[in-house]
């Protein structure tokens, strides 16, 4: 139930993000409306009114139709996590799909009604527009990213705190240092990407542009900044408490959670904070100057092939920055990115349902026994069992997994028990009798959906050991 409410709850950040980006109602700012820049008084046309009415009730309906799906795919964990993560794949390939077809579609009705109504400005021109004492004031404006560097290094040092090393054994532990490399890394990116984006040019008076291009700067580059450092704090989280309990508890686990929420959420202030403070600047203008390159943003995305920069900030979302698709590499970026985000979501709803749907069992042929269950087979010879028993439940404790997975229906893989030691999990919650099979190095968890088949495995091994005289401490059978 836990695991549940806690997908519930991301997929409810996830659109709120979105929703706040991309699905707030739609006003006119900066000479635009929806990404297209059209005059003041279009605003009072009769056709744009009932369009945008029209585009903000879609909106308002798909949003508030996925909180309500998302909700429902979460509480399938509690049947079939295969299921579960295979249909919240989907959910979340067609809600990001669905909500830049909404944006992008009404983006592009928006650009044919201005065509149409011969709003056109300066739509085919080729001028980029420069304000040279801000461009010579660039290098002063935003945090530099050396910055970042603490954070590398007060993470790696972090890395190598005495104890943490015979935590690595366990593939969790591993994912809480990749998500820490790869937040670092994007975070040091976006900062680097802000810094180096030329500044643009909004007004004719260059002390407007130098204070709009200032507040960008600074903001987002101390957002990046600020993730990072939370990044770490998170990170530090999961040490001390892997170190001082040897694994992470419910609350600290929140505790992390709470960490990389309130950084998302930060992401969204700063954004709120700089569209209102940008404005204010921006009201106080009386020379604007709005260039109408509209052509090259016609379909939703950048390709402009007159200008050679690789990545553009995005017109709808000051924050993102998105590339120029007239280029080579542009295109080589975005769908190489999306084939391999394609590719691991399907290899991962792959490896769920192999696990959920492939049939796991005991085979003896000769002497050797085999364990055979999907990316967990093991085997090993008759006369390494030191004892054999059928039990009704799993020993008292906890068990931390170091290579499996665990859910409400199974555990599956590796792991290991304060008391029981290293154990191999092929277990079926629920049902019993449970097999026991200790070996040299670890013991052996099996059980069956069928019924009397893990009596059946017991009786062979059992039958076996007698036979070549193996050593062996078996009770007799508890059925």
């Amino acid at each position: 139930m836990i695991f549940s409410l806690m997908f519930a709850f991301i997929d409810l950040f996830i659109i709120i993000i979105f929703m706040a980006v991309y699905g707030r109602k739609k006003k006119y700012s900066e000479g635009m409306l929806l990404g297209v820049h059209i005059p003041a008084y279009a605003m009072q046309d009769p056709e744009v009114e009932a369009f945008l009415e029209d585009h903000n009730k879609r909106s308002k309906w798909f949003y508030a139709a996925n909180v309500i799906i998302s909700t429902a795919i979460c509480f399938l964990n509690l049947f079939y996590f295969s299921a579960f993560i295979t249909l919240w794949c989907l959910w979340l390939l067609f809600f990001c799909c669905g909500a830049f077809f909404l944006l992008f579609r009404d983006h592009r009705r928006m650009y044919d009604l201005k065509v149409k109504r011969g709003w056109q400005g300066a739509s085919g021109s080729k001028i980029v527009v420069v304000d040279t004492n801000v461009s010579a004031s660039g290098a002063k404006l935003p945090f530099s990213v050396l910055w970042h560097l603490p954070v590398l290094a007060a993470g790696t040092a972090l890395t190598f705190v005495p104890g943490i090393s015979r935590l690595m054994k366990y593939s969790a532990s591993w994912i809480f240092i990749l998500i820490f490399g790869s937040m670092f890394l994007l975070f040091f990116c976006m900062h680097l990407v802000t810094n180096r984006v030329r500044n643009k040019v909004y007004s004719n008076d260059s002390k407007i542009n130098l204070q709009v291009n200032q507040l960008e700067k600074r903001v987002f580059s101390m957002v990046w900044l600020s993730g990072n450092y939370a990044n770490l704090a998170a990170y530090a989280v999961f040490v001390y408490f892997t170190v001082k309990q040897e694994w992470m508890g419910s609350w600290a686990l929140i505790c992390y959670i709470s960490i990389h929420t309130a950084v998302g959420l930060a992401v969204l202030a700063g954004m709120y904070y700089l569209s209102f403070k940008k404005k204010e600047i921006l009201d106080t203008d009386d020379k604007p100057l709005f260039l109408d390159d509209d052509i090259y943003w016609k379909n939703g995305w950048y390709s402009n092939p007159n200008d050679k920069r690789l990545w553009v900030q995005d017109r709808f979302c000051s924050a993102n920055y998105t590339t120029n698709m007239a280029r080579p590499a542009g295109k080589i970026l975005t769908i190489g990115t999306v084939a391999v985000v394609g590719v691991m979501l399907v290899w991962m709803c792959a490896m769920f349902l192999k696990i959920d749907l492939t049939p796991r069992y005991l085979k003896v042929e000769g002497e050797k026994v085999t364990v055979s269950a999907p990316f967990y087979s093991i085997d090993f010879n008759v006369d390494e069992i030191k004892d054999i028993e059928l039990v009704d439940r799993l020993p008292e404790g906890s068990f931390t997994r170091t290579n499996g997975m665990s859910d409400n229906k199974q555990m599956l893989g590796k792991f290991e028990g304060k008391e029981a030691g290293e154990l191999r999990m092929y277990i079926f919650r629920d049902y019993s009798p449970i097999l026991k099979i200790e070996l040299p190095d670890y013991t052996v968890y099996i059980n069956s959906q069928k019924e009397g088949e893990a009596e059946q495995w017991y009786r062979e091994l059992l039958l076996l050991s007698v036979q070549s005289d193996a050593p062996r401490g078996a009770e007799s059978p508890h059925w």
